[in-house]
């Protein structure tokens, strides 16, 4: 689905007419005027916030190929995600859910709460509030009433062989520099190179399969999706959700491709054994942090490579709406497109480096 420029302006005047008529704006403080501010205008969604404690996020495109350019299954898949998440508070509690368009308003939409907060900065104490989130989120399936996965509807992906997985969609996601005239013949078999390695490890599958534990996993760990506060640290955006291995977390999260867009830092390797051991104990459960390990050196490498692959195929396949924008956040995806073109050869090294740690 191609991406378009919005008229910002005339969208939140649909959206503030949409609201005023809406059934569902009971959920919302009464308010007179009602008062929309704009906070983030990305690819996928653009986020307004609703008078003071409540936020709308509108999907206006989904790059997401599951979703089949129909951002509707969209608001649905990522409405069922915080319905399941309900009272965790692991993430923004679903106040309502417009999941069709209407006359009123072409597009769909979600309101939740307003989480204040910032965003993760790789500070210790941050790092500890993201371990602790996603210990909880990871063992929700002991809980007897976060067992029933399978139930939920619109149902999610899940996947059984994530190396195998991974590894395809990698692939995948290369193609298009592998096969474009204006790729870099040293890219090109840096690409090659990665793919091979992580071929390589498929075998390690076997030890996921052996020591099994599936959950939903948010699959997505870049820094603006995390909203942390003083006392612990909140997931945002649901969109890449899925069913699976929790090391598909723990390696997005570590990814030194993810921790980059963050200010082109690099994470200490103390500071990575902190995270590490600070989510093995909030775990509390002994068996469940010996699996994770084996989960970790099995697959913790593959969410690396996939976004390494990702970052090169997205050179040339990427709908550069931010092109014809002025804002913000138009600016920060151009710079941050540029910027992975001057880092690729460093995070190779270092998604390289993942591809050489012991197998369990």
């Amino acid at each position: 689905m191609p991406t378009v420029s919005l008229n910002l302006e005339r969208l939140k005047a649909q959206l503030a007419q949409a609201l005023d008529g809406d059934p569902i704006q009971r959920f919302v403080a009464d308010e007179a005027p009602l008062t929309l501010q704009l906070l983030a205008h990305g690819e996928a969604n653009v986020i307004f916030r609703l008078g003071t404690d409540r936020l709308v996020r509108v999907a206006v495109n989904t790059p997401n190929q599951r979703f089949e350019g129909d951002f509707s299954r969209l608001t649905a898949f990522e409405a069922t995600v915080l319905q399941y998440l309900q009272g965790t508070g692991i993430s923004q509690s679903l106040l309502a859910a417009r999941t069709t368009p209407s006359e009123r308003f072409p597009y769909t939409y979600l309101i939740t709460n307003y989480l204040a907060g910032q965003p993760l900065d790789y500070s210790r104490p941050h790092l500890q509030r993201c371990a602790h989130t996603l210990a909880r989120l990871h063992r929700l399936p002991l809980d007897k009433s976060h067992q029933h996965l399978d139930r939920l509807s619109p149902p999610m992906q899940r996947i059984e062989r994530p190396l195998t997985s991974f590894f395809a969609e990698s692939q995948q996601y290369a193609q298009p520099y592998l096969t474009s005239a204006k790729a870099d013949p040293e890219i090109v078999e840096m690409l090659h190179a990665v793919l091979a390695k992580a071929e390589a490890r498929l075998p390690a599958e076997q030890k996921l399969l052996e020591n099994a534990h599936v959950c939903l996993v948010h699959s997505d760990h870049t820094y603006e999706n995390w909203v942390i506060d003083d006392q612990q640290a909140f997931l945002i955006d649901w969109e890449w959700a899925e069913l699976g291995s929790p090391a598909g977390d723990l390696g997005h999260f570590l990814s030194p491709v993810t921790v980059r867009r963050y200010r082109d830092y690099a994470m200490p390797a103390a500071d990575r054994q902190f995270f590490l051991e600070t989510y093995y104990e909030a775990l509390e459960n002994a068996e469940l942090a010996a699996k994770m390990r084996i989960h970790l050196a099995a697959f913790g490498a593959f969410p690396a490579v996939r976004s390494l692959c990702w970052t090169a195929g997205y050179w040339i396949t990427a709908n550069r709406w931010y092109d014809q924008e002025t804002g913000p956040s138009a600016a920060e995806r151009r710079d941050r497109l540029q910027k992975s073109q001057q880092q690729f050869r460093q995070l190779w090294a270092e998604v390289m480096s993942l591809l050489e740690e012991p197998l369990p």
